[in-house]
């Protein structure tokens, strides 16, 4: 059975972050986010891969490189002018037959590998023409809604979530066993909800694989926070590359992620679990606490402290600055002292505790674009968003996340 992952969309609600990657080429833990759906489904048993793409530009060469060697087959598609998750289901279609099942895919799904055999095994034991992953309303409100019988199958989907008392609170789970006449009745349907919907007209048996373990659709900014948390989950043991260089007057205790060619400086502090990816810098007395995730080429100065963030590529973070359950883009530059402010509770009785996309959050800082430029001793309020390549003067308070873009 081939995979068909659909890793092409261009994320609207997680800009500014996903301004020139769609967000399933983000990164964490040195991953894109689609490889966590790629390995899952190796661990699951399969070896053919048909990945449809947006614009990905030098990315689609690292991820083909990056899977070199390891015995699967993985094809690229570009989505090219195929609008929405319909259009990339089909862009991929020419790959598959249109005799066999499939697994269908989103290339934003966090979730453990037992997610996917999870999936397989519900198909598998119920001989079912198809199967659909399925976990709780409250997890998400992206997906469409289905409706089960006493015995586990499909009667009934919906296209969002939905107030109805008598509907069942299980939504789409981000993965699918389909058949493979599939793609001819969605060319017909046009609408994914409804040539699913089609099929249980035509007395095909889809059952429900119920999942109500470690999943999240990274659909929004926040969602990366909870992500890398998630991951950190799955992780056992601490790894160090024997290339980096650590100080001995450093200090790194608990689950601890060091990726070759990392320098951590003296009297730095590395307080797990954390991750720090390859050629990273560490400052002088800086500290790194419990869930950062630094991404590779990071440059993090003197006496900065970074706490629960996710951190792009090629950021550089100043001396004397503060990051708190921030998200910040690739390119971005942290001038000195710079300080995100995290802690809601107090700000303002109205945004106490912030509920975004069903998600409770007593804390979280700031959400700053790609290739963004903050001047020094830059002040964030919490839960702002700053645009992507904005420049931000020195000395400001950010209060609101609209702010002049650069011309150039």
């Amino acid at each position: 059975m081939k995979a068909l992952i659909l890793a092409g969309g261009s994320g609207k609600e997680m800009l500014p972050i996903s301004k020139y990657c769609p967000k399933t080429f983000l990164s964490l833990h040195g991953k894109f986010l689609v490889e966590y759906v790629i390995d899952g489904l190796r661990e699951a048993g399969f070896e053919e891969f048909v990945v449809v793409v947006g614009h990905l530009g030098e990315k689609v060469d690292i991820l083909l490189e990056k899977y070199q060697g390891k015995n699967i087959i993985l094809d690229i598609v570009n989505q090219e002018e195929k609008k929405g998750i319909e259009g990339a289901i089909l862009a991929g279609s020419d790959h598959f037959s249109k005799t066999e099942p499939f697994i269908l895919a989103y290339g934003d799904i966090i979730a453990p590998s037992k997610f996917y055999q999870h999936l397989m095994n519900s198909y598998i034991n119920t001989a079912a023409d198809g199967a659909i992953a399925v976990t709780l309303v409250g997890k998400s409100f992206e997906f469409g809604i289905a409706s089960l019988d006493d015995r586990g199958f499909i009667t009934k989907i919906l296209p969002e979530t939905s107030t109805n008392g008598d509907e069942a609170n299980y939504i789409f789970a981000g993965a699918s066993i389909l058949p493979g006449e599939f793609f001819h009745v969605l060319q017909d349907e046009k609408k994914l909800t409804s040539a699913l919907g089609r099929l249980l007209k035509e007395q095909r048996r889809i059952c429900a694989s119920v999942w109500l373990n470690e999943w999240i659709d990274v659909g929004y900014g926040w969602d990366l926070l909870e992500a890398n948390k998630d991951v950190f989950k799955n992780i056992e043991y601490s790894r160090i590359h024997k290339s980096a260089k650590i100080s001995p007057s450093a200090h790194i205790s608990g689950l601890i992620f060091i990726e070759k060619n990392v320098t951590i400086d003296h009297n730095a502090e590395i307080v797990g679990p954390c991750f720090i990816g390859e050629n990273a810098y560490i400052g002088t007395n800086s500290l790194i606490r419990s869930f950062s995730c630094i991404e590779k080429n990071c440059t993090i100065g003197f006496s900065v402290e970074v706490k629960n963030s996710v951190i792009q590529p090629n950021v550089k973070i100043g001396r004397l600055s503060y990051i708190g359950d921030s998200v910040i883009g690739e390119g971005a530059n942290i001038g000195a002292g710079v300080t995100t402010i995290n802690y809601i509770k107090g700000l303002s009785p109205d945004i106490h505790p912030m509920i975004i996309k069903g998600r409770e959050y007593d804390k979280l800082g700031a959400i700053i674009g790609p290739r963004v430029d903050l001047g020094s001793n830059t002040v964030i309020l919490p839960t702002i968003k700053i645009n992507h390549d904005e420049i931000i003067p020195p000395g400001s308070v950010v209060k609101s996340d609209k702010m002049k873009k650069r011309e150039d």
